[in-house]
């Protein structure tokens, strides 16, 4: 997602804002497909969620490096991205990312996005909250309360982490980042299998299809 070529990426950019609301006992499904920036695209996305009491939530935001076949790799502008998750009319957690590749500091030596983030092309946060989907959490968190931290000359295909939202039990975020785009398509079909309860088998391997 980003500008058509051709047009002043460097004076414009594409914004998206969003709100969701998510009433007791419903199920918000955002599983999008990833955002993939065009060279010297700018992207900015603010997303918000309102979650009542008894409602659930799977967010997925993810991104890749861009068009790998066209030798576009983290070549993009400036991507932005805020999650803002509310819960009974109080913030629960607020996710940013901000990659830029004209962002300058003074404290730590200048180096491009494609040096930042390789070995990894594609990189997804899910956000996982409420009752429907607790199943899901606890098997995540069983999945990665066995990982063994190995010492390795050279990096891992696929690496996540998980972590509380708050001390509620209520929600957790999982990180997400691979080598390919298609690594981490494949751990987050079977990370999320427990939706096919939610959706349908149909439904279902059509979103990561």
């Amino acid at each position: 997602m980003a500008h058509q070529p051709g047009l002043n990426n460097e004076l414009s950019s594409t914004k998206q804002t969003s709100r969701f609301v998510v009433a007791s006992e419903s199920v918000l499904l955002l599983l999008p497909e990833p955002v993939t920036c065009f060279r010297g695209a700018s992207y900015n996305q603010i997303q918000r969620f309102e979650i009542t009491e008894g409602g659930s939530a799977v967010i997925l935001d993810w991104i890749t490096s861009g068009r790998i076949s066209r030798g576009e790799e983290w070549e993009f502008s400036r991507y932005y991205s805020v999650n803002d998750i509310w819960h009974n009319g109080k913030r629960i957690a607020k996710d940013v990312t901000l990659l830029d590749n004209h962002h300058h500091d003074m404290r730590v030596p200048d180096r491009p996005l494609q040096n930042k983030l390789q070995p990894y092309s594609c990189y997804a946060m899910l956000i996982l909250y409420g009752p429907r989907v607790h199943p899901i959490m606890r098997d995540l968190i069983s999945q990665y309360d066995k990982i063994s931290i190995l010492k390795s000359n050279a990096p891992s295909q696929l690496i996540w982490s998980i972590s509380p939202i708050d001390s509620t039990g209520q929600g957790v975020v999982v990180r997400v980042g691979g080598v390919e785009t298609e690594t981490v398509k494949a751990w987050l079909k079977q990370a999320l299998s427990g939706v096919e309860y939610i959706t349908g088998k149909d439904v279902y391997k059509r979103i990561f299809s």
